[in-house]
């Protein structure tokens, strides 16, 4: 198993996100659910708070709390203008659960950047799929690049640690 097999995991959330090139394309509404949703259209921050469920064609994700910052330009169509948004930034926080496919990722904090298309996994970050697990004290994940980093503290307790199931294991996880 390649060490970037477990990076596509948040990437894929990063491509749902955005209007990535390499998103799938698909008609399906995103829906969120939250015990609260406060909006700011002035600064363009949409907050969402408490049992925070987001439903995606792509993903699912929990959290406790989610912060959505978009950026925005103005589009002129035969003298109208519209405000088109875009997401610039998503941090989720509390108990984070991201789930594509097969695979899951937990952790306390999850931040993701759509100028870098950069995902930064805090707080007992694991990645798990069929084929392994990967834990740190911070992961970061580069999408569309099979590029990820995991970071660890210099304690013995919180080293980078990677386990990659034999392949009968693999099959039984499927």
């Amino acid at each position: 198993m390649k060490p970037f097999i477990l990076a596509l995991l948040l990437a894929s959330l990063a491509s749902a996100s955005t209007n990535s090139p390499t998103a799938v394309s698909t008609n399906e509404p995103t829906i969120i659910n939250s015990d609260r949703m406060q909006s700011d259209y002035v600064s363009n921050i949409g907050t969402f708070e408490g049992n925070v469920v987001v439903i995606d064609p792509r993903l699912s994700l929990r959290a406790d709390k989610m912060t959505v910052f978009f950026g925005g330009t103005n589009n002129i169509v035969n003298g109208v203008t519209n405000r088109v948004r875009a997401v610039q930034r998503i941090i989720s926080t509390g108990v984070v659960e991201i789930h594509i496919d097969q695979k899951k990722a937990t952790c306390d904090n999850a931040d993701y950047t759509a100028s870098d298309d950069k995902a930064i996994l805090t707080g007992s970050p694991k990645v798990e799929s069929p084929d392994g697990v990967v834990t740190g004290k911070k992961i970061t994940i580069w999408h569309g690049k099979e590029k990820m980093d995991v970071e660890s503290d210099v304690t013995d307790t919180n080293r980078t640690h990677l386990i990659i199931y034999p392949e009968d294991q693999r099959k039984k996880a499927e």
